[in-house]
């Protein structure tokens, strides 16, 4: 992996599987995009009222010129699984990178 990962824990406990499987995640995102400078995940467990957790994902991408924001929520309950919302807001992050990396091939 070539490109610097922050990763944010926000009222979730850090987690060495986690840390380690979103460096997995962003490694995947520099084959798709291999001009990326840098990314921040930010795992965060929102206060709610309500009984259960969805967890929520952000990702950060920089590339050049503009910075790709990504933010998954969910109101089902996939979101419960705090991989399952890793795993939907990394496909997320892939489809924008690859829209950004047409649209570069296209200037």
């Amino acid at each position: 992996m070539k490109v610097p990962v922050q990763i944010t824990y926000r009222d979730v406990d850090q987690s060495d599987a986690l840390d380690e499987r979103i460096r997995f995640k962003v490694e995947k995102l520099e084959e798709t995009f291999d001009r990326m400078t840098s990314c921040h995940v930010i795992i965060e467990k929102p206060h709610s009222s309500h009984a259960r957790t969805q967890y929520s994902v952000h990702f950060g991408i920089n590339v050049p010129g503009k910075e790709i924001m990504v933010k998954r929520d969910s109101a089902d309950h996939a979101h419960e699984d705090v991989y399952i919302a890793l795993k939907n807001s990394f496909q997320a992050a892939r489809r924008q990178l690859k829209d950004y990396a047409e649209k570069m091939r296209n200037h």
